[in-house]
């Protein structure tokens, strides 16, 4: 079987897509005053986190472990087996992701838009070099 017909690698293929957006506007505007680009990056963090998890997922499954029911498991099992570091950051960053979905006050946009350009988008990017690895 040709490696680009498992399952992870095709999640990955568009993990990697949205990884390199989203790290584009980091780069580009992480510092930026602007609301509305601001929401623009968190709405790519939450593409982001969402496939990255998907990946975790599917690796982990390629991988044998069954029994990965969604988000919060498949980054317990992903930290358990050394996909990503930090643990305790990752379940964070899952808070984050739920909260920002559903949040529009002004407040928690920003305090949560520091917390995914200074601590999650390096998570982010490991996570992305560390499966790059498995390719």
């Amino acid at each position: 079987m040709e490696n680009r017909d498992i399952r992870w690698i095709q999640r990955f293929q568009n993990y990697e897509d949205a990884f390199r957006q989203f790290e584009s506007a980091i780069e580009n505007y992480g510092n930026t005053s602007e609301n509305l680009i601001k929401e623009g990056i968190i709405q790519r963090f939450e593409f982001t986190h969402e496939l990255a998890w998907k990946v975790m997922k599917d690796f982990l499954t390629h991988e044998g472990i069954r029994d990965i029911i969604g988000s919060r498991s498949a980054t317990r099992e992903a930290f358990n087996k050394g996909l990503i570091s930090s643990g305790e950051e990752w379940m964070n960053m899952l808070e984050t992701r739920n909260l920002t979905v559903h949040t529009y006050q002004e407040l928690i946009l920003e305090r949560e838009f520091k917390n995914i350009r200074d601590i999650y988008f390096p998570l982010l990017k490991d996570f992305y070099l560390k499966m790059k690895t498995f390719l």
